[in-house]
């Protein structure tokens, strides 16, 4: 196949040892011009600057990759531009690496951009790294003495304060050897990561191939993707068809986390992909305009933080305007606190994930992490509070802090909302319902997972609502128990009111008959006999749905109480709802008469006229029934009656 990207001196033939090989990403920081794409090439033998206008200044504008081997680790290098203009390449190549290369040329000592990629690979959470001075063949032993003196305090109280300096030069090759053996020391004391098994990579570059079609760029932040998967493209959510996978211009099979992967996708156009979209695990994550994050004002900042102040927000790949919404109305320099964060257009984050602020006037001013994801519109009333619990690094707080918030949890609010995956989400939450005091209960027939203190909020709010719908219908006691659910649809939680009214029923606070709900401490009181007639009366009635015994025929059915008495029962029942009188000697169940009603509405669409005979025959009735029951539909509008045929009714 031919490569997806031009193949160097530096690519080895793809099999097996490239599989054993652990992989790690590194990542160039540093001041423009102090030598890191030179560094890169002497460690990989590539040139990673590949743009024309690259070539011709010198200095690095667009991000450049490359890798080498040193048993047992492959490394991928992005090497980022130093320039201050060219902060979201820098921002979007440091974004998901393992291992930092802090470049200081030795002949120029700290500069500015020093200081700030410094500051942005802090805040974006890296904890391992090197710290290279190059160009040190320029100068003396006691310059190399004082600029590492000068570079041990700029990374004091930083992840780098223990990191090793290795000199180095570009141009004889001191020290690269050096460095290699450094980088394996330190990629040996990162642990391997537990990472979700969903796929993610935010794209880089995106370029088109002749007779191949779009090809997107990117480092695997997670999970792993292979020819003929399906993925989707954010923050479209379109879906999209994997054609082809290659690792540093070689056929893959697959590519996984902390790898580069150029991927040949199929049915897209390279117009409609741009850097900073993202490729995915279909189904899984949601573009938000709103985030919930920790965030941090730079302690070199000039001026501190404002509510509602606008930013530039960096994240992956990408870059977005974003609104402020802090707890307080100014965060000083150095000082953390919670936010909500309103963004101009959607994007992609997920728990945990690091971003960058920068401000109008191109300066990182702070950065943060997010805690919750994708909090939709849902009022937060405590910022701090939530912010506190959805940030929590233990996995049942952050689930209780959710569950505080809003009603239920789904499974798929795991991986962008609690960092976890889906199977470990299911299993905590499934333990929480097990607890000896469950404050958690499986709802099957959503298959979300809601609070029992939610649960009985819902519960209260029910109870109002059918007592004030039994009072517009009076004199009802019981109402359809989807009419009941209708009436909720716009709750909080609504999807869990049928649960609600099964643990109001079990709870006696309501009782059901047949598809009716209602008020316990509004019914009429029966007594034991009384319930014995009706238990026999209402499964008689149900039983022959079309063609119901009378009430004459109810009477001798049954000895135990008087005609009189039981027209009583039968007037209860019509009041419930249980029954509906079509006539003073005729009662169907709400269930006969909507049966009838559908084979009415069937014989209408067959003849627009019908006589008496026809609905007779069509419902399969007798005379005794279909003449009360045609005038109860002619009363009701169901039907329209002109002399011996009739229409149908605006209410059929």
């Amino acid at each position: 196949m031919k490569p997806l990207l031009p193949q160097t001196a530096a690519d080895s033939p793809s099999g097996e040892t490239d599989i054993l090989l652990r992989p790690l990403l590194i990542g160039t920081a540093g001041h423009i011009d102090h030598g890191k794409t030179t560094l890169v090439y002497r460690l990989t033998g590539t040139n990673t600057d590949r743009l024309p206008e690259e070539k011709a200044r010198g200095i690095s504008i667009d991000l450049g990759f490359a890798h080498f081997d040193v048993a047992p680790f492959r490394f991928g290098i992005v090497d980022v531009p130093g320039h201050e203009r060219f902060i979201r390449q820098m921002v979007a190549g440091a974004a998901n690496i393992d291992i930092a290369i802090l470049v200081v040329a030795g002949d120029d000592g700290v500069m500015p951009q020093t200081r700030e990629h410094l500051a942005i690979l802090q805040l974006l959470g890296v904890q391992h790294g090197i710290i290279v001075m190059t160009r040190c063949d320029l100068i003396d032993s006691e310059m190399r003495q004082l600029v590492a003196e000068e570079l041990r305090e700029l990374v004091a109280g930083t992840f780098l304060k223990s990191a090793p300096i290795v000199p180095v030069s570009g141009l004889t090759g001191e020290g690269i050897e050096e460095l290699k053996q450094s980088l394996c020391q330190v990629a040996a004391q990162i642990p391997y990561r537990r990472l979700l098994a969903v796929f993610r990579l935010p794209i880089d570059r995106v370029f088109t191939l002749a007779g191949r079609g779009t090809v997107v760029t990117g480092s695997v932040l997670s999970g792993s993707v292979a020819p003929g998967d399906e993925v989707e493209l954010l923050p479209e959510q379109r879906r999209v068809r994997v054609r082809g996978v290659q690792h540093h211009g070689q056929n893959a099979t697959q590519v996984d986390a902390h790898r580069r992967a150029a991927i040949n996708l199929a049915g897209v156009a390279v117009s409609d992909i741009h850097r900073g979209d993202e490729l995915a695990t279909p189904g899984v994550f949601t573009p938000t305009m709103r985030v919930l994050a920790e965030i941090e004002c730079l302690s070199t900042a000039k001026r501190p933080l404002r509510h509602r102040q606008v930013l530039t927000l960096h994240a992956g790949t990408t870059a977005v305007t974003v609104r402020l919404r802090l707890t307080e109305s100014l965060l000083l320099p150095g000082r953390k606190t919670s936010a909500d964060l309103r963004m101009k257009e959607p994007l992609v984050l997920s728990w945990g994930q690091h971003f960058i602020l920068r401000s109008s006037s191109s300066e990182t001013v702070g950065g943060g992490r997010v805690v919750d994801g994708l909090p939709g519109r849902r009022r937060v009333r405590n910022l701090q509070h939530r912010c506190d619990g959805a940030g929590d690094s233990q996995p049942e707080i952050r689930i209780a802090s959710l569950l505080e918030q809003q009603p239920s949890i789904s499974d798929s609010d795991g991986v962008q909302r609690l960092g976890l995956s889906t199977a470990t989400a299911t299993d905590l939450l499934q333990a929480m319902t097990t607890e000896k005091s469950a404050a958690v209960i499986h709802d099957l027939a959503s298959s979300h997972w809601i609070s029992k203190h939610w649960l009985q909020r819902l519960g209260k709010s029910l109870l109002r609502v059918i007592s004030e719908e039994v009072k517009r219908q009076s004199p009802r006691r019981l109402l359809p128990r989807s009419l009941v659910t209708s009436q909720c649809r716009n709750f909080d939680g609504a999807i869990h009111v049928p649960l609600a009214i099964d643990a109001l029923l079990k709870s006696g606070e309501l009782i059901q008959r047949g598809d009716l709900i209602g008020l316990a401490d509004q019914q009429v009181q029966l007594t034991k006999r009384q319930r014995e007639v009706m238990d026999l009366l209402l499964p008689m009635i149900a039983a022959h749905a079309r063609t119901p015994p009378t009430h004459r025929e109810l009477y001798v059915a049954t000895d135990r109480m008087s005609p009189n008495d039981i027209e009583q029962l039968l007037k209860l029942c019509r009041e419930d709802g249980t029954l509906i009188a079509v006539s003073h000697e005729l009662s169907y169940t709400p269930a006969g008469l909507e049966l009838l009603r559908s084979g009415l509405r069937e014989l209408f669409q067959l003849k627009p006229e019908v006589t008496l005979a026809e609905i007779r025959d069509a419902l399969q009735m007798t005379r005794k029934h279909v003449v009360p029951l045609a005038e109860y539909w002619d009363a009701q509008k169901v039907t329209i009656r002109n002399g011996d045929v009739r229409t149908a009714g605006p209410e059929l």
